[in-house]
């Protein structure tokens, strides 16, 4: 058995049909290899393959990151930044679609939406009607200026 491979293998280096299809094999396989770095290139880099539908977009969520999310700390004074929610939508090379999510720092242009929404809302609970506004029990004793704890 070992020899007839032996053989075989001597009469096809040696036949020039042999050698000839190996070149046209080979180009193609070049060709191929190019054709499709090149056509690669129009897509984003994603990190597991396959092709980017919509790149990252802003999904419109916030958050508030810092150097302790402990809630025993929360309300301790500390440096916070504002964080960003994004979103793009792929479909991997076995045609599967998937939705990745990431979190950024938020850009001035956000904050600033975001602390303008904070003053509309303030604004819109300031301007509530007087029936809807909590009551303010009075005290039935007639309660005098002398009741009134002062700071001394």
């Amino acid at each position: 058995m070992g020899g007839f491979i032996s053989d075989l293998l001597r009469d096809a280096g040696a036949s020039s049909m042999f050698w000839i299809g190996l070149a046209i094999l080979l180009i193609i396989a070049v060709v191929g290899f190019l054709v499709t770095r090149r056509a690669g290139t129009a897509l984003l880099p994603v990190e597991h393959g396959g092709k980017v539908i919509h790149d990252w977009m802003p999904t419109g969520r916030i958050d508030f990151a810092g150097p302790s999310m402990d809630t025993s700390a929360a309300d301790t004074p500390a440096s916070f930044y504002l964080q960003a929610e994004d979103v793009r939508f792929l479909i991997s090379f076995s045609g599967i679609e998937r939705k990745e999510l990431r979190w950024r720092r938020a850009t001035l242009n956000e904050a600033k939406k975001v602390v303008n929404i904070f003053h509309r809302q303030v604004e819109k609970k300031v301007d509530l009607p007087a029936e809807n506004a909590p009551s303010v029990a009075v005290p039935s004793d007639g309660g005098h200026l002398n009741d009134i704890p002062t700071r001394d």
